[in-house]
């Protein structure tokens, strides 16, 4: 799709998804790029509502780690919302050049389009992560054994310069939770391809389409399980309600598969997923990268608790514990002593 759309000018698709398409757009009345999410016409009567809810939740937040959202509205039936254009890389990939001297820098590639594939708003791959699938071969989804990373996959996840960059662009996302939270909004879609760092390494959190105001009398959606299933809580996986610790652990399912190279639970069928995150406890970290900071495992597995009261119970905590680790990664092979954080007000 290219040409004009109400006031925008459409210069291309950037991602699409179940709740609709993004594209790179141009603004006419500001002259501002903006993304551009559209919902195709449909029977679901509960997009729209969704579109409307995210433009509701943030339209009057600002914080440089959430993303911003513009403006709202319908053209010939179809609604749209405009949101800052966030340029950057999703989180997985930044971290493969995080430690690169010319930051976000590639060469120039012919013809190739400008701007970043905002693709992970909306579609979580398995874990381009799954190294030990691709490359060891010795990973039963079935069964839930684990294989360990080579010498070479080790030495690649646990690079200093990677892990320093994993705990800040974490920490900065546990900033961003917490100013959500404190307002009362839930994300309820953390994942990796939901975090976009920009050239400065400012990491920002993006596509609220399912956030939701912790008071919300339908928090449930009657039942049904929304969310990408990967990185849910187990609460989240129930329908049941939730509270800011259900976006804790979905952080901890990022900072695991960042970690181990594959998410906690890789099972592909979806019943067998959600019974696995429901019962099951994912295999430890260190069995399958011995070499990661002991510190940043047990966090992990802290946030990964079925039970949200024995995980952190605020976001400001965790991003006290990520910096404090960040800050030793060069040095982890002692054990790091970190603080508890008292918990915040909501």
């Amino acid at each position: 799709m290219r040409g004009w759309f109400g006031p925008f000018r459409i210069e291309r698709q950037v991602g699409r998804g179940g709740l609709g398409t993004v594209y790179r757009a141009v603004d006419c009345r500001s002259g501002e790029t903006v993304a551009l999410k559209l919902l195709p016409p449909g029977p679901d009567g509960s997009a729209p509502r969704r579109l409307r809810r995210e433009f509701d939740s943030l339209r009057h937040l600002s914080h440089p780690n959430i993303v911003r959202v513009l403006d709202f509205g319908d053209v010939d039936g179809m609604p749209w919302l405009a949101m800052e254009y966030v340029d950057g890389m999703p989180l997985r990939e930044w971290l493969k050049v995080a430690g690169r001297p010319k930051l976000l820098e590639p060469e120039p590639e012919g013809d190739a389009p400008e701007g970043v594939d905002l693709d992970a708003l909306f579609e979580e791959p398995d874990s381009g992560a799954l190294l030990a699938v691709a490359r060891a071969r010795r990973f039963q989804t079935e069964t839930g054994v684990e294989a360990m990373l080579t010498d070479e996959e080790q030495v690649e996840q646990n690079d200093p310069d990677r892990l320093h960059a994993l705990c800040e662009a974490l920490a900065q996302v546990c900033d961003g939770l917490s100013f959500i939270h404190q307002r009362g909004l839930l994300h309820r879609d953390v994942k990796p391809g939901n975090i976009l760092v920009r050239q400065d390494r400012r990491a920002t959190l993006v596509d609220f389409g399912l956030a939701k105001r912790m008071t919300d009398a339908e928090i449930t959606d009657h039942g049904q399980v929304v969310g990408t299933y990967r990185y849910m809580s187990p609460e989240q996986a129930r329908g049941e309600g939730l509270d800011r610790r259900s976006d804790l652990y979905s952080l901890g399912a990022t900072l695991y598969e960042l970690l181990a190279g594959r998410p906690p639970f890789a099972h592909r069928n979806q019943l067998e997923l959600l019974e696995a995150i429901i019962y099951r406890e994912p295999p430890e970290i260190g069995r399958i990268n011995p070499g990661a900071p002991s510190a940043l495992c047990r966090l992990a597995e802290r946030l990964l608790q079925k039970n949200p009261e024995d995980r952190p119970q605020n976001a400001a905590e965790v991003a006290l514990l990520l910096r404090v680790i960040g800050r030793g990664v060069w040095g982890f092979s002692e054990p790091l002593l970190v603080p508890r954080q008292e918990e915040e007000r909501p």
